[in-house]
């Protein structure tokens, strides 16, 4: 899948492919709520079950003391333990996949589905705190321009920076839960009465990218008041929650806490994993031709049900996607395997697909150690 000028790319007609694909454009509305509300009931079941156990883990002493001593912990707790993990694992899978509906909202435009994205954002973006306006500029992405550059806000070299800047970045979902909890509940208010920190907690602190340097840019005032409606959302759930801690003073919901963290990051984790095998992230000189871009993205059509886990929403599709981003998830499938027996034998579609994300992460890091070596 190399994309250096040793092994130019040969022309891709999107015209020819998209005749092969032409009506699978169309949202299914029930598919997108069956799923959606499906994943979310389950989640939020086996959640409250996953924290009713944290909370027979967690002893009072700790909660009053800040001790915990294992000498004295009752070693018939062992299944809690057990059922602990296992209950905050599904509901971090299930919450993972709904919370990947993100991806399909921003992708969506008018008013299509317009009811399903409001329910989304109330059920959802708001509760995890990652409503959709954060990842609008997800579309940067998109745009043949800036895919690969610096106005691309989900792109970085690492194939070609070390393997250092993958550890770091795979360090990220233990920071991230924080920082938003202070984004949203701290910034939210001081940002609505400083013009000047407005500005910069909308360019630098209200996107969801993995480049710390890239600066969004300003906002339509239509995109403004729904930035504002979302955002004043969640600082409402975050100040009913201190409310609420505050109100009970002796009693700190620590079990809410440890289980609500540990679900993020299992979540943050799972996508980072993900985001690294979505991408060869072999550019690093500008601006790249369709084909490039074509080719550095991956599709894993192999393994549907393991790579729905790891890749929810269609997401295991991303060569697919970034060739027609219109494409409802529920259709990836479909139209991958279309592209696969109707493209030509010689076509550059057939080289972007990788049997695991097992063997693009090995991949990736192998390619980024190689990087390192050649510098010396």
């Amino acid at each position: 899948m190399s994309t250096s000028p040793d092994n130019p790319c040969a022309p891709f007609s999107v015209g020819e492919s998209r005749k092969i694909v032409g009506d699978l454009f169309k949202h299914n509305p029930l598919i997108y709520w069956i799923d959606f509300i499906a994943c979310w009931a389950a989640g939020m079941f086996i959640y409250t079950h996953g924290r009713t156990y944290a909370a027979k883990l967690y002893l009072t002493d700790f909660a009053e003391n800040w001790e915990f001593d294992w000498m004295y912990y009752p070693s018939d707790n062992s299944t809690t333990w057990i059922l602990y993990i296992t209950f905050t694992i599904v509901a971090a899978l299930l919450y993972y996949r709904i919370a990947m509906f993100i991806h399909e909202i921003v992708h969506m435009s008018g008013r299509t589905m317009i009811v399903f994205r409001f329910v989304w954002n109330t059920l959802c973006g708001v509760l995890f705190l990652a409503p959709s306006f954060v990842y609008y500029p997800h579309l940067d992405h998109h745009r043949r321009r800036h895919y690969g550059t610096d106005r691309d806000g989900e792109y970085l070299p690492l194939a070609r920076r070390g393997p250092q800047q993958i550890v770091l970045f795979m360090l990220h979902p233990l920071i991230v839960p924080p920082l938003v909890f202070v984004r949203f509940l701290f910034f939210t208010p001081l940002a609505w009465i400083i013009p000047g920190f407005r500005r910069f907690v909308h360019k630098r602190c209200s996107s969801m990218i993995i480049d710390p340097a890239y600066c969004r840019q300003l906002s339509s005032p239509g995109a403004e008041r729904m930035f504002y409606l979302q955002e004043f959302c969640c600082f409402l759930w975050l100040l009913a929650l201190v409310t609420i801690v505050a109100v009970n003073k002796h009693t700190l919901p620590w079990p809410f806490f440890i289980q609500s963290y540990t679900t993020a990051v299992i979540i943050l984790t799972l996508n980072a994993l993900r985001t690294l095998g979505a991408h060869n992230w072999e550019n690093a000189s500008g601006q790249m031709s369709f084909e490039e871009q074509l080719l550095d993205s991956v599709n894993y059509p192999q393994h549907p049900i393991i790579g729905e886990i790891w890749a929810p929403v269609g997401l295991r599709y991303h060569a697919l996607h970034h060739l027609f981003p219109n494409i409802p998830y529920h259709n990836l499938g479909m139209a991958h395997r279309r592209l696969i027996k109707q493209l030509p034998t010689d076509s550059l579609y057939r080289k972007t697909s990788q049997t695991t994300l097992t063997r693009q992460l090995f991949g990736l890091w192998k390619r980024a150690k190689q990087s390192t070596q050649n510098t010396h």
